[in-house]
């Protein structure tokens, strides 16, 4: 025990030296823009800004929780100033002040290019905002939130069927684009999981009672539709939650061990001991099914499968990783098997060996099975949905990687106590 306490402390060291002196301070110095304010909506991989790139409301609420969360944990001015500026431009910039919610996406000068109010990015601004009033206990923020949680509950929740409509226009019409589905089917579990996550932080902050229903119900959607017998996620859905038949071909490995720790940890919040009780076998089916079909023997984790698993994507993206050493952590201390920690000191060895860029900082967006690094953007991407030349675009951000470093610090503080 002695031993892997040492361990233990040692890897602490590790992560919070990669999150404050990597993560962060790459974040700190090429995100904020200089020309319009706000933040870019792209840098390459030397961190020169593509002054062309409109601005997505996502990435721009993914750095709105990380460093609301960084300026709880470290009193450093620049994390305030970081949170400050994403508050600002969310609220500012980003929010509808004529029909309520958040535009998809800004121009480089901040005038709108996409109105549609796709219920996955609203996701994330809720689960922003309550991480930046967890920092800063401010009435106007809370008051902004609450007011926020009851618009998505009018306008994307369906009646007595479970879950959530994708996408509505500006005015909250239902809307048939639908960028969280392959073949525009009518449910998401990607969507789903991230409203999920942010009920959860709302319910952390706001102990409302129809805050408490509605994630009783996200998770027990998951328990009981999207949850496969085998332990991976189903992807696609019709309006009654069940699975498409193209979806049923598919793995989404990240998708999967991410989601058995954050349905584990909505749980924990939640309160209840029969959804607790439900929920704590799934989470480690789930670890154990990305373990089995997922990990590759170095520790690295593959994108997905298709063909029903006969054909593997094998690229590893740098979110996957971040999130698979959160989800086997999260399975070492439920179970205290020590498998899992031997998979969280694989992953971080592949993640250190092949993912984090040495040279010029932060993370590289793919690389290859053997860990090589696309650099390149081709005409076809075969391991598409981010840049292989950026370090910043829509989806790439630092909330997986920083929040992955946060996690396995506090982690590793809650088991050597």
């Amino acid at each position: 025990m002695n031993i892997l306490k040492s361990e233990l402390f040692a890897y602490r060291t590790i992560f919070e030296n990669e999150l404050k002196n990597n993560i962060l301070a790459w974040w700190v110095r090429y995100s904020p823009d200089h020309h319009n304010g706000g933040f870019y909506g792209a840098a390459d991989l030397e961190g020169l800004p593509v002054l062309t790139a409109n601005k997505s409301c996502v990435l721009n609420a993914r750095i709105l929780w990380t460093f609301s969360a960084a300026a709880m944990r470290y009193d450093d001015r620049e994390y305030r100033f970081m949170a400050e500026r994403a508050w600002q431009v969310i609220q500012e910039n980003f929010a509808d002040r004529e029909a309520g919610g958040y535009f998809m996406e800004l121009r480089p000068d901040h005038s709108v290019a996409s109105d549609i109010k796709h219920t996955y990015a609203q996701a994330f601004v809720i689960y922003a905002m309550c991480k930046y009033y967890e920092y800063n206990r401010s009435p106007e923020v809370i008051e902004v939130i609450k007011n926020f949680f009851l618009l998505i509950e009018a306008r994307t929740k369906v009646g007595t069927n479970p879950g959530y409509i994708e996408a509505c226009t500006r005015d909250w019409k239902p809307c048939s684009e639908n960028r969280m589905a392959d073949n525009n089917e009518p449910r998401s579990m990607n969507t789903h999981l991230h409203l999920l996550e942010a009920y959860a932080a709302l319910f952390r902050v706001w102990q409302d009672e129809l805050v408490r229903e509605r994630l009783r119900e996200l998770i027990l959607l998951f328990t009981d539709k999207i949850i496969r017998p085998d332990g991976h996620l189903g992807i696609f859905f019709d309006e009654s939650f069940s699975e498409t038949e193209p979806s049923k071909a598919i793995c989404s490995f990240g998708h999967d061990i991410e989601a058995s720790w954050l349905l584990w940890e909505a749980a924990g919040i939640l309160g209840d001991s029969q959804v607790t009780e439900k929920m704590r076998p799934l989470s480690l089916l789930m670890a154990d099914a990305v373990e089995r079909t997922g990990l590759d023997r170095d520790g690295g984790l593959f994108l997905e499968s298709s063909r029903y698993g006969s054909h593997v994507r094998t690229n590893k993206h740098w979110w996957l990783q971040a999130e698979t050493m959160v989800g086997f952590m999260n399975a070492f201390m439920m179970t205290g098997n020590e498998k899992y920690w031997n998979n969280v000191k694989q992953s971080w060895g592949f993640i250190d060996k092949h993912v984090i860029d040495h040279e010029r900082g932060e993370w590289f967006t793919k690389v290859s099975r053997l860990g090589v690094p696309y650099l390149v953007e081709p005409a076809d991407d075969p391991s598409p949905y981010y840049r292989n030349d950026w370090k910043i675009d829509p989806w790439k951000c630092p909330y997986h990687n920083g929040r992955s470093m946060m996690e396995l610090i506090d982690r590793i503080n809650r088991l050597v106590k």
